[in-house]
């Protein structure tokens, strides 16, 4: 029973929350069905369209049939399968890294990760300092939040603004333990950090560098291994989170890259690591699939690169408000939740499923939907995303 106290807020929150989530029918893919109508799914972030890749499922297949749905308990108390080791070996050396521990959940990683540097810093007698983009993914700014006693300072410097950020680390420059975090691409703009700025900064301030590349591996880079690859400073972060939920298979699953020690330490004090269950075996069997698909054949990038273009160059001639790059996030803003809602409707309409993200995902007067271009989308599906937003247009909202 809810508390008294609580009930009138709760209804009040859910009366503001509207529907509930819509239920799809098949999918996903390039086509999902909702309410009985196939439509073109620019709603999904399985990039190379992996989560149906036969060679994926085959593999997730035999690794059921082998191990089950898993083992019933965290790897304190049941131990690291062989695929699972093997799969962080393989992350690790994919991003630039000794090696790597597997989490639930990249939301689990970060908090790993900054549950452990707060322990570590408490043990040295200190505190952390942390700089973090003010566009940082909420995974990352809870973490942080989840540590509060034991960060001293938060500096939340202006989005890619290096100025911003040297001029707050100077201020602390003091501290013992500072670290930056960001977003390797930012999920919501689908632009990209400035890694080497970045770097250099914390080299010069003795900081550690942390980069969440959820967007990023599998999807940038000449091979796919992230925002490093393609600014080519693989390699440069201390720690590197990620998911597997996205390029890698589109299922479930986190970790977190760094230095041997680190990650000999982080599997003794990371909590989310010690009080949960392993990653299924099968889903890590997908993403050991996926990285050899990505090392054997680089088809689906290109294809998804092609079409990225295709929806960028649409957007650009349309003169919709988006974020330059190369990223398959595209997003058109619209500035104004109401607008945003009735322009995903009216795309449904037209046969186009997208959703639309409004404050607080955002924040208050950038609402947008979030287009997401996979491999599997064809020119075809492309060219009708474009036409559905030519019939219903968006006024500028970004200078």
């Amino acid at each position: 029973m809810i508390p008294p106290a609580l009930t009138a807020v709760v209804m009040a929150r859910a009366a503001e929350a509207g529907s509930p989530p819509l239920v799809l029918e098949a999918g996903p893919g390039q086509i999902v069905r909702i309410g009985g109508r196939d439509l073109v799914n620019m709603a999904s972030c399985d990039y190379l369209g992996f989560a149906r890749h036969p060679r994926v499922v085959a593999a997730a297949r035999r690794t059921l049939e082998d191990w089950g749905l898993g083992n019933a308990a965290g790897r304190v108390l049941s131990g690291n399968t062989v695929l699972h080791r093997t799969l962080e070996r393989r992350i690790a050396s994919w991003v630039g890294c000794e090696d790597a521990v597997l989490h639930g959940s990249c939301w689990n990683a970060n908090a790993a990760v900054f549950g452990a540097l707060a322990v570590l810093a408490t043990q040295a007698g200190s505190t952390l300092t942390v700089f973090s983009d003010r566009l940082n993914h909420a995974s990352i700014i809870d973490a942080i939040r989840a540590q509060h006693r034991r960060v001293s300072h938060l500096g939340l410097y202006s989005h890619h603004d290096t100025a911003d950020l040297r001029r707050q680390m100077q201020e602390h420059a003091h501290c013992d333990v500072k670290v930056i975090v960001t977003d390797g691409v930012f999920s919501m703009e689908g632009d990209q950090a400035p890694l080497t700025a970045l770097r250099d900064l914390a080299n010069e301030f003795d900081a550690l560098l942390v980069v969440d590349d959820s967007h990023g591996i599998g999807v940038l880079g000449r091979q796919g291994r992230g925002t490093a690859e393609e600014q080519d400073c693989l390699g440069d972060a201390d720690l590197i989170s990620g998911t597997l939920g996205k390029a890698l298979g589109g299922a479930t699953g986190g970790f977190v890259a760094a230095s041997t020690d680190f990650t000999h330490t982080l599997r003794s004090l990371s909590r989310p690591y010690t009080f949960s269950n392993n990653p299924p075996p099968a889903v890590i069997a997908g993403a050991l699939a996926a990285l050899d698909i990505l090392q054997d054949d680089t088809t689906a990038l290109h294809t998804l690169r092609v079409r990225t273009r295709q929806l960028r160059e649409g957007v650009a001639r349309l003169g919709l408000s988006t974020y330059a790059g190369e990223h398959p996030v595209v997003p058109v803003i619209t500035g104004d939740e109401k607008r945003t809602q009735s322009l995903a409707q009216k795309l449904r309409d037209e046969g186009v499923f997208t959703t639309p993200i409004t404050f607080p995902v955002v924040p208050a007067g950038e609402a947008r939907l979030r287009l997401q271009v996979t491999a599997t989308h064809s020119q075809t599906a492309i060219d009708q995303v474009i036409t559905a937003l030519e019939r219903h247009p968006v006024p500028q909202t970004l200078a």
